[in-house]
């Protein structure tokens, strides 16, 4: 007896199983916004689904920022809580702030005044640990079928491009470098008796230095000044020379 029920259950569970869309059984939870896509000159506005029967948190938890306050356009058919007090809602309220929104749809109520839309804005205004106060917009939409996700995570996304080395600040390194090399090969040169400022090669050389410092790679400028690169290259080898030999002497 006890077989024939572990086979009839595997069988209902099997069954189940197999009439169960993947997409119920897999759906995404968490759906994540970058900051700068909700925040700031470059931000679009991004729309957020509230599904019937299942609400949607919006957590501001991955960038550190505290909610201070929120303004919902259309209260008629979703309800919003914090998990905190913000100011000018509660008047128990001494230090407000939050870090968490959370969004659950209700039967439309209706407000005198209120038009009657399928979306409203929430604006909601977080500030920082070191007082930096930012504004995020997002269209609510009322949305029927299979919920797509349950939370919303803000995620810094600048953290990368503050650490990140900048090629250009490198590039700018070596052209420097590049420059006073050609430099200090002019004046050994000009001390060996091989050139002197009043020649057209000298001339060639400053406007060669001049084309570098505007951002021409050696190539270019050495193009531009009527300088061949076999010239650089020995001018850049005098240099070194000298500096080896000026750091033997001392």
């Amino acid at each position: 007896m006890k077989s024939i029920i572990n086979t009839v259950t595997s069988g209902t569970l099997a069954l189940a199983l197999a009439v169960t869309p993947l997409s119920t059984i897999a759906a995404p939870v968490v759906r994540t916004i970058k900051q700068t896509q909700a925040s700031g000159q470059g931000a679009i506005l991004q729309t957020i689904n509230v599904w019937n029967g299942h609400g949607v948190a919006i957590s501001f938890y991955e960038i550190g920022e505290t909610i201070k306050k929120v303004w919902l356009d259309d209260p008629s058919q979703i309800l919003l809580d914090t998990d905190g007090c913000l100011e000018g809602l509660d008047q128990n309220c001494s230090k407000g702030g939050a870090g968490l929104i959370h969004l659950r749809r209700i039967k439309r109520v209706n407000i005198p005044g209120i038009p009657q839309t399928s979306t409203t804005l929430l604006t909601v205004v977080t500030q920082s640990s070191s007082g930096e106060r930012k504004t995020y917009s997002f269209r609510l939409a009322t949305s029927n079928g299979t919920p797509k996700y349950s939370q919303v995570t803000i995620l810094l996304d600048v953290a990368r491009e503050q650490t990140a080395p900048k090629p250009e600040l490198q590039s700018l390194v070596k052209t420097q470098q590049t420059i006073n090399q050609i430099r200090g090969g002019i004046v050994a040169a000009i001390k060996s008796g091989w050139m002197n400022q009043q020649d057209e090669l000298h001339q060639r050389l400053q406007k060669l230095i001049g084309y570098l410092q505007a951002g021409d790679d050696i190539s270019t400028a050495a193009n531009k000044a009527s300088v061949s690169q076999d010239l650089v290259n020995k001018l850049i080898a005098l240099s070194n020379s000298s500096d080896n030999l000026t750091q033997g002497n001392g």
